[in-house]
């Protein structure tokens, strides 16, 4: 069972946006994962660093954007690295940290520190035998190119490799032509896990120490224009400033303003009431552990 602050959960309005306590419980737990992760960091001298949506909320908001429900974290691959390494020796239940190789029906290009007593993913994630308690995502740094296209080129084999393996065991993209390709792949026993394992080489091969810029090289998207906005600058990462995230406080990268600037333009503006809310497709009870949701071929 999870313990609230009540004083923190209870309903607000933040800049004009109604936070309802149900988020609050959800911003309660993901808090929680980052305190736990951060503290694994300290000790074994890990880079770390919000990103996207989580980075924005760090420098306009102090805290979660208020129409914002999930927490991105980036690392150095060495860092990443060693973080999968170590986790396991420093968490107990109800944490877990949730990785292809290690957990059953999963496929993500990322690893997420997850809290086993509550439950936060995709409805359709809540078919597969995986751990879906409400978590935080953190993806791995490799070198990119200075050239966009080329490091579209250069990106491009994973991409279809990670493409093929994320419709094989994910079903959030169901459309026809979706349908069809996972239909056709789980007829041929296509091995997800091997191709997670030769996408991740392949990235490693990208060494931070041999390039100016970074990257999260599994980044879904293939437009060439929004490739370039997550082609950041190494040296903007050099060091950290620690910054007031809600009641406590995260390692922000000293060049903040121009990947933010870079992400988002004017960050600083807040989006038109019509574009805020959730982007992800996200069911969420902080209440309740996820296999009370599980199911196959019906709920239980």
């Amino acid at each position: 069972m999870n313990y609230f602050d009540t004083d923190y959960i209870k309903e607000e309005i933040r800049d004009g946006w109604l936070v309802t306590e149900k988020i609050k419980k959800v911003w309660f737990i993901q808090l929680d994962l980052i305190r736990q992760f951060d503290r694994i960091c300290e000790k074994y001298h890990l880079r770390w660093y919000p990103m996207w949506g989580t980075l924005l909320g760090a420098v306009r908001h102090h805290g979660f954007i208020p129409w914002d429900d999930d927490v991105d974290i980036v690392m150095p691959r060495e860092d990443y690295q060693r973080f999968i390494a170590v986790c396991s020796k420093e968490i107990s239940y109800p944490y877990y940290l949730q990785t292809t190789l290690t957990d059953n029906e999963c496929f993500y290009m990322w690893i997420s520190l997850r809290n086993s007593e509550t439950t936060g993913n995709r409805e359709s994630s809540l078919r597969l035998d995986q751990n879906n308690g409400i978590g935080i995502d953190i993806m791995p740094l490799d070198g990119c190119e200075n050239e966009p296209t080329i490091y579209k080129i250069t990106r491009l084999p994973v991409r279809v490799v990670s493409v093929l393996a994320n419709t094989y065991v994910n079903e959030f993209n169901n459309d026809k032509k979706h349908q069809i390709l996972r239909k056709i792949l789980r007829k041929t026993g296509f091995n997800y896990k091997k191709a997670y394992i030769w996408c991740e080489k392949q990235n490693m091969k990208f060494n931070i120490e041999r390039y100016d810029r970074m990257a999260f090289r599994a980044h879904a998207d293939p437009l060439t224009k929004v490739i370039q906005r997550d082609m950041w600058r190494k040296e903007d990462f050099a060091s950290v400033i620690r910054m007031p995230f809600e009641n406590i406080t995260v390692t922000v990268p000293w060049g903040y303003d121009r990947i933010l600037s870079q992400i988002y333009g004017d960050y600083m503006v807040f989006p038109p009431i019509e574009k805020r809310g959730g982007k992800h497709d996200v069911f969420f009870d902080p209440d309740k552990p996820y296999r009370n949701y599980y199911y196959k071929n019906k709920l239980l």
